[in-house]
């Protein structure tokens, strides 16, 4: 159970990222614009980190609510990632060197194209089936319990950070010497969480966090740009593989080709993540952090 002080500053965090959600939520025909669904499924993410730092107890449905946002976030992200996909194709038309290499990435558009609509309307049927339950009811707290613990709002905050640093930055030296698209992308998830939780709980730091937030949205980025590239190589190989099952040798050699720059590119970004992952791990976000939250260094504990 959460000191009330820090019970309290969370549910003001909860507050704030709840409205935004509802906001974005009521907007006419946000499931229809890419960057309105994907402002809603980062929300969504923000407002689901904060439910995962209060005390469920004290939270009527919390447990209905978080799968509900789960479900929400889990619904976007097909047609969020094909989204992406088409960009990055679509810039690659623009750099297009000759018109054959301009064809072959208009064949695939129209692919991607057309799996980005046949998600979306899967995406619509799900968003009518899943009814979101009044989120406001998350609001209606009765009163915030105060028991007796002898600890600070800092050492609170740190007490819910030090685990979850653990586990996004625990790894990083092992992924460093393995290149593991899966498990790249699984980190990115757990640093993404670890800056929500960050952010939610700003209002315990002596000092604003922000070389904190820099370093965990620089990892996270180029993280995104990793998963990005190699969920689009991945593509391309199926896409590969189907032309040279069909006998269209021409449009399966322009594939290829697009493929190697896109390989070459995904490895660039992973020799970007190891330069920035040596600087991190635990042991340095704690170095950074307790001294934010005005918290003596690790070394200097009684």
């Amino acid at each position: 159970m959460h000191p009330a002080e820090l019970a309290i500053l969370l549910h003001r965090a909860l507050e704030v990222r709840l409205a935004r959600l509802q906001e974005l939520l009521d907007a006419p025909d946000w499931a229809e614009d890419e960057e309105q669904l994907h402002q809603v499924r980062v929300s969504a993410r923000r407002l689901g980190a904060v439910l995962d730092l209060v005390d469920a107890e004290v939270y009527p449905g919390h447990k209905g609510q978080r799968r509900a946002l789960k479900g929400l976030v889990d619904t976007l992200g097909l047609p969020r990632e094909l989204d992406v996909h088409a960009g990055h194709l679509r810039e690659h038309h623009l750099q297009a060197a000759t018109p054959t290499q301009a064809a072959v990435i208009e064949h695939l558009l129209e692919q991607v194209d057309r799996g980005r609509a046949k998600a979306r309307r899967a995406m619509q049927k799900e968003l009518d089936r899943l009814r979101l339950p009044d989120l406001h009811r998350l609001l209606e707290v009765p009163a915030l319990p105060n028991p007796f613990q002898s600890t600070s709002l800092q050492e609170a905050a740190w007490t819910c950070l030090e685990a979850r640093a653990e586990a996004a930055l625990g790894g990083l030296t092992g992924l460093c010497e393995h290149e593991d698209p899966t498990a790249l992308h699984k980190t990115r998830v757990r640093i993404k969480k670890l800056r929500y939780a960050v952010e939610a709980l700003e209002a315990a730091f002596a000092e604003p966090p922000q070389a904190v937030l820099k370093d965990l949205r620089s990892l996270q980025t180029v993280l995104g740009d990793h998963h990005d590239l190699a969920a689009l190589e991945a593509l391309l190989w199926d896409a590969e593989g189907q032309l040279r099952l069909r006998g269209r040798r021409a449009l399966g050699a322009g594939v290829l080709d697009l493929l190697g720059g896109v390989a070459e590119a995904r490895r660039a970004t992973f020799d970007r993540f190891v330069e920035l992952a040596r600087a991190l791990g635990p042991a340095a976000f704690a170095r950074a952090v307790r001294p934010a939250l005005g918290l003596p260094p690790m070394g200097l504990l009684p």
